[in-house]
């Protein structure tokens, strides 16, 4: 485990708190902040999970819970619904197709991943710039990590300096990932300041 583990985890639970600041007001309401808060404290525990405890598996399934919190920020319960049952029929093919259960859980977690990553570009015109672009470029980064994972963890061999190129490429997408998300509900720019400077300029 190592205390690496343990300050990429106070990083991430920096994050979480970030997402309680709203001191210049809220892009799409309370409704959309309060969602957030719940996405980014689901990502908490399952870093802890997976950081502190090694349990993967229990890890992934909380992911999935992520992911889910994001798609219906993003877009409607209908479509976390169809995230849901494509999940499922996926890990039960791979299962029953005798995968491993961490990996047919990893190609279940790519579903729910992929919902809500394409749930971000659906969104992109309900959020006022730049949250949109942090909303887009915040999953983009996360289906990043979650590839370099994937990468990661595949049952070949890697010299020593591809397998650290791309431990280093986990980091480097989801730490800024979360940066983004967790800032996403507030808003970025004053709106009304904007207004008033561009006011002056006219008269």
């Amino acid at each position: 485990m190592g205390i690496d583990n343990h300050i990429k985890f106070l990083i991430i639970a920096l994050f979480f708190l970030n997402a309680f600041y709203a001191k210049g007001g809220l892009a799409r309401g309370k409704r959309d902040q309060v969602l957030l808060i719940i996405a980014m404290g689901a990502t908490l525990l399952a870093d802890s999970f997976m950081l502190l405890f090694d349990m993967r598996i229990v890890g992934l399934l909380a992911f999935c819970v992520v992911q889910a919190v994001h798609n219906y920020r993003f877009t409607n319960k209908g479509r976390v619904i169809s995230q849901v049952v494509f999940g499922v029929i996926t890990f039960l093919i791979a299962f029953l197709s005798g995968t491993e259960l961490l990996f047919a859980l990893g190609a279940a977690y790519a579903v729910f991943l992929l919902f809500s990553v394409t749930g971000a570009f659906m969104a992109y015109s309900k959020y006022p710039a730049p949250n949109n672009m942090a909303i887009v470029v915040g999953m983009i980064l996360f289906l990043g990590c979650d590839i370099f994972v994937g990468i990661y963890n595949l049952p070949i061999e890697m010299d020593y300096q591809t397998r650290e190129l791309v431990f280093r490429g986990i980091w480097l997408c989801y730490f800024p990932s979360q940066a983004f998300l967790s800032s996403s509900a507030r808003k970025m720019r004053n709106y009304k300041e904007e207004d008033e400077k561009r006011k002056e300029a006219e008269s």
